[in-house]
């Protein structure tokens, strides 16, 4: 059970596993639970009930330093993207990085590398504020995925974006699935469901109402990317 501190129940009665290396769509109506349920998987709230594991850590009982331990294995993407419009293009995708102490000479080539794969190696340094929407959320998709983790957390990434913008940037998503992450979004854009099926969870009132996977499931490729090596 997830209770918020003034004692709305946001998520109660949830058993779920979610597998290593799956791609989840997370669906339901508005207040379901869908960005309670994202929150809770990195750490944002805790549970006050009950017991959630995420990469092994219990995020009921967890100290806050294991808690930002695990945090560095999520890569998270928001509807409003959530860049800062002060800084370059650059300096947003590498503020992970340098969250992590990486050195200037690795993170300039790895911001470089991430940009190159969402088409935006060009715009570097660009301020966001020139960029369009969809552009702005690739930018965000290239800064979720920057330290190459375990799982990316989607919450809503095309909910401000047209039919065939949305689609390319579940593109995007699809194909950091098929490189290893396990992607987990949460959407209200029930035609990316065709785009490309894949396990879809879905909440009501905050709780789990069903797991449906799809007749004809993706394969996903697990063999790691030599795209966005390590080093």
């Amino acid at each position: 059970m997830v209770r918020y501190p003034r004692g709305k129940v946001a998520l109660a009665g949830i058993s779920l596993e979610l597998q290593d290396g799956g791609f989840y769509y997370l669906i339901g109506e508005s207040g379901a639970g869908k960005s309670s349920l994202l929150k809770a998987i990195y750490g944002g709230i805790r549970p006050t009930s009950g017991v959630m594991l995420v990469q092994g850590v219990d995020l009921r009982s967890a100290s806050r330093y294991k808690i930002r331990a695990m945090r560095r294995q999520i890569g998270i993407v928001f509807q409003d993207h959530r860049l800062l419009f002060s800084r370059t293009i650059y300096e947003n995708v590498a503020l992970p990085l340098r969250v992590q102490g990486w050195k200037p000479d690795r993170l300039k080539a790895r911001v470089g590398k991430v940009l190159e794969f969402v088409g935006l190696e060009d715009r570097m340094w660009s301020y966001p504020e020139a960029l369009s929407g969809g552009e702005q959320q690739r930018v965000a998709i290239a800064r979720a995925m920057s330290t190459k983790p375990a799982i990316i957390l989607a919450d809503e990434p095309t909910g401000n974006l047209d039919v065939a913008t949305a689609c390319r940037m579940l593109d995007y998503l699809v194909d950091l699935n098929r490189h290893g992450a396990t992607v987990i979004m949460a959407t209200h854009d029930m035609h990316l469901l065709q785009h490309h099926p894949a396990c879809v969870v879905r909440l009501h009132e905050g709780a789990l109402a069903e797991m449906n996977y799809p007749s004809h499931p993706h394969e996903y490729g697990n063999a790691g990317s030599e795209f966005l090596p390590h080093e």
